[in-house]
């Protein structure tokens, strides 16, 4: 468990699901969604307050865009669109010309050069039911993945080379060589063992360590993309039979582990998202912390990530 000097727990609000974490540099705070909740939420890390804002259906990921203090680039169930924090209503920007009915979108990032990523699931998550996108800077979309049942990330490595990619269903973290809208595959795969859990949102830090959400796993495992090992420790069993090297394991007191960001003025506190999707009355008895909001003190420092780089008008 974390020693508790390293890690505040914010107790409000209590999400259904929270997802989507990020750090707004211009505004100096967090932000993270509630997609069972059509709720995008922001914590100011000056004044340490929440702020609340009525989302549309389902928002799943919500991004700075450079020069503009007021409107985020979302994605929803429904497509891509630019949200005005202070009127709360979006424009919708491309809906991707794909039915809405059984499909949302999930996680997403903005890439080194400031082009949106993100995906879309079945509700249900069906197998190979969704997809990968890439909405570049000036409104041009690609599909660049097809078949992905429960998209994760994707986060770039520090010198912006390689993509990593998880399909969480399938307990597997790609990786990729970095070519714009296109991506070869590499070899190199993480593996996380089944009974471990399942690898959700993740981010990157300056050294090269990938922090990686476990869902069902009461945990966050740092993983360092720059070493192989052999050896069986103690972290490594974290993941299970993976040869990547094991940094670090944040335990938590909560299963259902969603995503993390790199966040705060110097980028050394790790937000942490949970849920409460699905669990009993029994498990929520168990861990009443699911669904709150942890940020941990690091001894690493996240990737300084560029805001979406808009140069289309609306």
């Amino acid at each position: 468990m974390l020693e508790s000097k390293r890690i505040e727990m914010l107790d409000f609000p209590i999400c259904q699901h929270g997802e989507g974490p990020i750090w707004h540099s211009e505004r100096q705070s967090a932000f993270w969604v509630d997609i069972l909740s059509d709720q995008i939420i922001e914590y100011s890390w000056a004044n340490k307050t929440i702020s609340q804002y009525a989302a549309p259906k389902m928002v799943s990921a919500i991004f700075e865009i450079a020069d503009d203090l007021s409107n985020l680039i979302i994605t929803y169930q429904g497509g891509v669109g630019i949200y005005d924090l202070q009127t709360q209503q979006v424009e919708l920007l491309d809906d991707l010309r794909i039915e809405w009915l059984e499909t949302r979108c999930n996680d997403a990032a903005i890439d080194p050069d400031g082009n949106l990523w993100f995906s879309t699931t079945h509700i249900d998550h069906q197998e190979a039911a969704g997809a990968l996108y890439r909405y570049d800077s000036y409104g041009k979309l690609d599909k660049v993945l097809s078949d992905v049942s429960i998209s994760n990330g994707p986060c770039w490595s520090p010198d912006g080379k390689f993509l990593f990619h998880t399909d969480s269903g399938y307990r597997r973290i790609n990786s990729y060589e970095f070519q714009g809208a296109n991506l070869k595959a590499l070899p190199f795969q993480i593996e996380v063992s089944e009974g471990v859990g399942f690898p959700d949102g993740m981010c990157m830090d300056s050294d090269g360590v990938l922090w990686v959400a476990i869902w069902s796993g009461f945990r966050i495992v740092g993983i360092d993309t720059n070493k192989l090992t052999d050896k069986i420790s103690f972290h490594q069993e974290a993941i299970g039979n993976s040869s990547w090297l094991v940094h670090d394991v944040l335990d938590l007191p909560i299963p259902q582990v969603s995503s993390c960001c790199f966040v705060g003025p110097d980028l050394d506190h790790l937000l942490v998202t949970s849920s409460r999707k699905d669990l009993s009355q029994e498990d929520l008895e168990k861990y009443p912390d699911s669904g709150k909001v942890f940020i941990i003190k690091m001894n690493s420092k996240g990737l300084a990530l560029a805001p979406y780089k808009k140069k289309f008008k609306l």
